[in-house]
């Protein structure tokens, strides 16, 4: 009489494997890519911040600028004769940087510099830029404005080269 082997048969490992993979595609589906959700909402954070500071230039009278980092912003005020921060400093998500271009020439962002590189006036006027959220070496979003209409967020087409 044949002893029947222990152990578990061919299929059955097969079966197992495929539910893992199907498991873990649908864990990685769910996920989704982060820095593309955080860059998507960081810069849509920063539109609105950007908005909101062309109605309050307006509105107060006053000077507002915004101060950028490399992988963080701040809101400032002119008063008096100097800027000063309006609100505390807002990091970035980690994985996320901001680069900035003015003019078409690429804008070095200093850590806490005294003046920040874009402004809102309050003759309704601003900085015309690009602004830029990264994940090195991807562009994921760019902020644009041509200085006098509404500021805009553009979905970028390609990675860029640093």
């Amino acid at each position: 009489m044949r002893r029947r082997a222990s152990g578990f048969t061919l299929i059955e490992l097969l079966v197992v494997i495929v539910l893992v993979g199907v498991l873990a595609s649908m864990v990685h589906i769910s996920l989704g890519d982060n820095n593309s959700r955080n860059a998507r909402q960081e810069a849509d954070v920063l539109l609105g911040v950007m908005h909101g500071l062309r109605e309050k230039a307006v509105l107060d009278g006053r000077e507002y600028g915004l101060r950028l980092e490399p992988g963080a912003y701040q809101v400032m005020r002119f008063e008096r004769d100097a800027w000063k921060p309006a609100d505390a400093r807002v990091k970035l998500p980690y994985g996320l940087a901001l680069a900035l271009t003015v003019e078409g020439r690429s804008q070095p962002l200093i850590p806490m510099a005294e003046a920040p590189q874009l402004m809102w006036l309050s003759s309704d006027e601003n900085t015309a830029f690009s602004l830029h959220v990264d994940s090195p070496p991807r562009r994921w979003r760019s902020i644009v404005s041509d200085g006098l209409g509404d500021v805009l967020v553009v979905v970028a087409q390609a990675s860029h080269e640093g």
